[in-house]
């Protein structure tokens, strides 16, 4: 089945239809829509530790020292709302890896 990492996927009309890999399948219509994507918006401290435990960065006595190694390092900084905003080091070194 192809559609295994897309599995959620929807045409807004309904599910995809099922294929098989190697068949065949042609479109009876083509839709461009216009469009804008939009930047995420900041996270806070407490918002980042959250996702950082989800993802197994850190432990409990680490993840402190992390966060202030990202804003020492001027990966980031802190707005006066103490949400996070990436420096242009911080987005280079995100875009080069």
């Amino acid at each position: 089945d192809i559609y295994h990492p897309w599995e959620r996927w929807s045409t807004g009309q309904g599910e995809l239809p099922r294929a098989l890999v190697g068949s065949r399948i042609t479109p009876t219509s083509l839709t461009m829509n216009e469009g804008q994507t939009t930047p995420p918006q900041p996270i806070s401290e407490v918002e980042l530790i959250a996702l950082m435990d989800k993802n197994g960065i850190g432990t409990d006595a680490t993840i402190a020292q992390h966060i202030t190694t990202i804003c020492e390092r001027h990966y980031a900084e802190k707005d006066h709302n103490q949400r996070f905003h990436p420096t242009k080091l911080g987005i280079a070194l995100v875009e080069g890896y």
